[in-house]
């Protein structure tokens, strides 16, 4: 007899539902946190518990049943060597489910899963990494800079310096000017048109 063994259908079939959970529980464990609706949040908690507890077994049979859920030998392999560490010390109570309000589509119930104990030391590591090269590329930067700057520096002072004329100084002072008005272009152009002819 099957008593108090129900689940939520969800207009699903069984095979249906399987294989959602089965993809639900593998972005799971990959991620470590995702955003689906409210029902399938409740839903992939009971499989997501159950899988973290066979993965504290650390045994053969145990990995086969979770790989012939999850079908994935990636996630598999982290659930096993690095999840299932984790909650060593811990029965029950893997994963959290956080409701963040209605889809704005359709309304729908919409959640947070994840599990509880996340890798935070690993992620604080990579921002210190990603800080230092940031100031790594800013210190190489900074020298060429200042190279550039004291070559313009030395090109100005290398070059004569322009006279510069005041502008009450008398016309003959003044440089003059070189180019011819338009008018005398024009006409020149026209002779040159009529001699070619």
């Amino acid at each position: 007899m099957r008593h108090q063994n129900r689940v939520k259908k969800m207009n699903r079939s069984k095979s249906h539902r399987r294989a959602m959970l089965m993809n639900l529980a593998n972005a799971l464990f990959d991620h470590e946190s995702i955003k689906t609706t409210g029902p399938k949040a409740m839903e992939l908690r009971k499989v997501a518990d159950r899988l973290i507890t066979l993965a504290k077994r650390k045994d053969l049979h145990s990995m086969r049943l979770v790989f012939a859920f999850l079908r994935n030998k990636q996630v598999v392999r982290k659930l096993f060597s690095d999840i299932g560490d984790r909650y060593g010390a811990i029965n029950g109570g893997y994963t959290r489910v956080v409701k963040i309000g209605l889809r704005k589509g359709d309304g729908a119930p919409m959640a947070i899963i994840e599990l509880t104990q996340r890798k935070e030391a690993e992620k604080e590591k990579v921002k210190e990494k990603e800080v230092k090269k940031a100031r790594a590329t800013k210190e190489k930067k900074e020298p060429k800079e200042k190279k550039e700057k004291k070559e313009k520096k030395e090109k100005a002072e290398k070059a004569p310096a322009k006279k510069k004329v005041a502008k009450d100084a008398p016309e003959e002072a003044k440089p003059k000017r070189t180019r011819k008005p338009k008018a005398e272009e024009k006409a020149e152009e026209k002779v040159e048109e009529k001699t070619e002819e």
